[in-house]
């Protein structure tokens, strides 16, 4: 059971690459583009704004092009502009500092030459995030003083069922369906967008990288039977866990056992804060300068 549960360090680092896979092989817009006549490409919802950031727009085009022609009207609007706004304030951020001059990063974007701009943005959003967690540091004794915190944590096993969205407004609601008596598998085989539709994984160890930090935290403090309030990663993923069964299988750990996973965690989560902040602070400036327009009015 464990291979299916990614670890949640890989996935989220790999998460540009899934994007721009996908973008390639199979955009949820390539339909559309190999099908529709030159007369459909465009029409009325090219010139309807729905997003602007500077001088860039999000057209309800492009819109409906991210979103798939299937999935309109069952979308939250905001779960798709919102991820656009702070992609292209980054982006334009980004280019300002010349990152996209970068070696590394334009051998990337001559491998999109030909495919399409958000793949080629992605790229450079995730350069750019890639700097910002080069000045982010964890000292040992930052570390250290967590173990010390979470030290009987790592004695346990669980075996864990999840719910999976990537709405955290719907998240919220299947949230409280539970609270009002709902059951946890009935509700996961309804909504969860995982494979395993509520079955409960293998035994899984605190500290085995397969879940984040705020994942562990809050699955290991549970009793069986118990679930998570709703977790939502840097990417969008909405998760709520419930604990199925948990196990005492050490007897003790030591600090110098998990030291090195311990180190590159906490550094992981307070670069995403750092990020996720400075981020906060571009938009905030965008806005009060008007260079952000958002109209999810004009979805329809």
């Amino acid at each position: 059971m464990k291979n299916k549960w990614l670890p949640w360090v890989i996935v989220v680092g790999g998460v540009v690459v899934i994007v721009i896979v996908l973008l390639v092989i199979n955009p949820p817009f390539l339909q559309n583009l190999l099908g529709e006549s030159a007369k459909d490409s465009g029409g009325e919802d090219a010139k309807v704004v729905v997003a602007r950031v500077g001088s860039e727009k999000l057209t309800l085009k492009e819109y409906k092009d991210l979103v798939g022609p299937y999935a309109i009207g069952q979308v939250e609007p905001l779960s798709v502009i919102n991820p656009w706004v702070q992609q292209e304030i980054i982006y334009q951020l980004a280019k300002e500092e010349g990152l996209d001059k970068r070696d590394t990063v334009r051998m990337a974007l001559d491998q999109l030459k030909l495919q399409y701009e958000y793949a080629r943005k992605q790229i450079l959003q995730q350069a750019w995030m890639n700097e910002e967690a080069k000045n982010v540091t964890v000292t040992p004794q930052e570390a250290q003083a967590y173990f010390k915190n979470h030290k009987d944590e790592f004695l346990y096993d669980v075996k864990v069922s999840q719910i999976l969205v990537t709405d955290p407004t719907q998240v919220n609601g299947i949230y409280q369906q539970l609270e009002m008596g709902e059951d946890f598998k009935e509700l996961a085989q309804l909504y969860t967008q995982d494979a395993l539709k509520g079955e409960p994984s293998g035994f899984i160890s605190r500290g085995s990288g397969q879940f984040t930090l705020p994942m562990e935290e809050a699955i290991f403090s549970l009793k069986p039977g118990e679930y998570t309030e709703p977790i939502i990663t840097p990417d969008g993923a909405a998760f709520i866990f419930k604990l199925v069964d948990k196990v005492k299988v050490r007897k003790d750990m030591a600090y110098t056992d998990v030291a090195e996973y311990l180190e590159l965690m906490l550094r992981y989560e307070k670069a995403q804060k750092v990020i996720l902040d400075k981020v906060d602070s571009l938009m905030t400036v965008a806005r009060e300068k008007s260079e952000i327009e958002i109209n999810p009015e004009n979805i329809r």
